[in-house]
Order: C-alpha cells, then structure tokens, then sequence
C-alpha cells in the first residue's frame, strides 16, 4: 500500500525521545535563572529546510532570566535529516517547549 502522504516531512533522527535526550543532555541552566531560582517553559516555533537546516526561530511564551537565549541556543543546535520530496522544496514547522527545572543540588536543604 502507497502512503497518501506525498509530502515527507522533516524528522528528528531517533524521533521524540531522541530530541528529549539531546535537549536534556544539552542544555545550559543560566545563571540568571539559578539565582532567582526560575522553573519553567519556554515554548518555542521554528522551521526545518529540506535540508535539514533549523531556521526562523521564535519564542512563543519565554520566561526570561537567560532560559529564552538558552532555549534558542539548543534549537540551533539541532541536526535533523535531509527529506526528499521529488524536488520540491519544503519547510516544516515544529512547536517545541524546553522544560526548565531546577538541579536537586540547586534546591534548599
């Protein structure tokens, strides 16, 4: 059975739980946000190019303290796979939240 899907879409190689590891083993606590002690999401739009390249960058909801840059930061990072669409060129838009909590060594005793 052929797929009715003709345009192919951009994906994270290893798919969601490969992009949860690579966001979590990534990501930088700012120190701003450690100071005033700053949990939480930031949301996050962006676009993948047919090759793969992260552009157009947003921040929906931030929450300051240095977590927007930080955010931002591991978005670019992100490696995705060439797709393959008969020549046609192709962007696909994801939506991401990076989750912001404090290390157990941060918290008060």
């Amino acid at each position: 059975m052929k797929s009715k899907h003709f345009i192919t879409k951009a994906e994270y190689p290893g798919g969601s739980a490969a992009l949860k590891k690579f966001i979590k083993n990534n990501l930088l606590y700012p120190k701003e946000a450690l100071m005033h002690r700053v949990e939480g999401s930031v949301s996050l739009r962006y676009e993948v190019n047919e090759k793969g390249k992260v552009h157009n960058i947003s921040v929906i909801n931030g929450l300051g303290y240095g977590c927007d840059q930080e955010a931002e930061r591991l978005i670019r990072l992100l490696k995705y796979s060439q797709v393959k669409n008969r020549g046609i060129k192709v962007n696909t838009r994801f939506k991401i939240a990076v989750h912001f909590k404090l290390p157990p060594e941060a918290l008060p005793i």
